[in-house]
């Protein structure tokens, strides 16, 4: 019983890490969106001269090699982000929309 509710407590306690470090991501994406002008020609949710990241995410729903297929798009789209180790957590930012 013991060890049963040790295991519980560490699994929820890694969820919370989860959670928080998912975060962290994608607020770091949002900045590093911002600062490499992509904003200029995308929006969270209205089509503009590129399509929304609401409909990026809605697009990739559900596939598993979504975040590998968009980090190679992003990554090369326009020059690709700026601050190169920042390409996850924009893709984290998109399919979080």
């Amino acid at each position: 019983m013991r060890g049963t509710m040790i295991l519980a407590l560490a699994a929820g306690l890694g969820l919370g890490w989860s959670l928080a470090t998912q975060a962290q991501d994608t607020k770091a994406g949002e900045g590093a969106l911002k600062a490499s002008g992509c904003l200029k020609c995308h929006s969270v949710s209205a089509e503009k001269d590129g399509p929304s990241y609401k409909s990026v995410a809605a697009k990739y729903k559900g596939q598993g090699d979504a975040a590998a297929k968009l980090e190679k798009f992003v990554g090369g789209h326009h020059g690709g982000v700026k601050a190169k180790d920042q390409t996850k957590n924009v893709v984290a930012y998109i399919l979080s929309r």
